[in-house]
């Protein structure tokens, strides 16, 4: 494989899209891998795969809304990775939803399924795995926000405030972090090709050409991760302009989101 085996991460959400490619990126670089999620079935084929490519991984079916349930498994799995491992090294909090709809005609219940896993279910994974990684001075606490997280986004429900939840906590742990050896990294990624944005259930201002492949993103995505950096935000084409609008007067935000959810 070119890369020692030298540390263990745990990725959730990892049955789909940018998780289970972050599984094989990251298995392939060396990480033993722990992939979670509820879809056991494709955890399963997942875990396959990298085996036979010659990585390292095990995947447990996890549910990120049972709070209590995924505390007590990144306890346990944490201590039974001392051995081999050192514990958990890496914590990625990947889990997500992009349940939405127009706001004439949005439900609770894909509200509150999107606050349970995106903000909740991140907050939880990412406050379990500083747990861990707290008395061993070491370790990565990896959350993946959005672009969306810089602002509202036509019919696109509670995902963008999600996000930006997300994203101000892990601010939060980073500044608070600061030289206690546990770093902390944001990930936004903008439009990448995945089971959420090539359905309907969110809104997506890009034709498909323009979505990123999930391969190059979980590249990227590792790339940073082993370079400790802050934020990992992509692709430029995305990330600059969004950037910057963010940063302009609000009513130019809203017109241009408007716009696209006209068109």
């Amino acid at each position: 494989m070119g890369h020692r085996r030298h540390r263990a991460g745990l990725i959730t959400g990892a049955s789909s899209g940018i998780g289970a490619a972050l599984g094989r990126e990251l298995a392939r670089r060396g990480t033993h891998v722990v992939l979670t999620a509820r879809r056991v079935e494709r955890l399963e084929q997942l875990c396959g795969e990298i085996q036979s490519a010659g990585g390292s991984a095990e995947f447990h079916e996890l549910d990120v809304r049972d709070v209590a349930g995924l505390r007590a498994f990144i306890a346990e799995l944490d201590e039974r990775l001392l051995e081999p491992y050192g514990g958990l090294d890496l914590v990625v909090a990947n889990a997500g939803v992009g349940l939405a709809d127009h706001a004439t005609r949005l439900q609770w219940g894909p509200i509150e399924t999107t606050l349970a896993v995106n903000v909740v279910g991140a907050f939880a994974t990412l406050h379990a795995g500083l747990e861990c990684m707290l008395p061993r001075g070491r370790g990565t606490l990896a959350g993946v926000s959005s672009l969306a997280s810089l602002g509202g986004m036509p019919s696109a429900g509670a995902y963008p405030a999600s996000k930006a939840a997300l994203a101000a906590y892990l601010e939060t742990l980073r500044m608070d972090l600061r030289g206690t050896g546990v770093r902390v990294t944001d990930v936004q990624p903008g439009f990448v090709v995945s089971e959420m944005t090539t359905g309907e259930r969110i809104a997506r201002p890009l034709p498909d050409w323009l979505l990123v492949p999930v391969e190059a993103a979980a590249e990227r995505i590792a790339h940073d991760l082993e370079h400790g950096r802050a934020i990992c935000s992509f692709p430029a084409t995305q990330n600059l302009p969004l950037r910057a609008l963010s940063k302009a007067p609000r009513f130019l935000w809203r017109a241009l989101m408007g716009r696209f959810g006209r068109a």
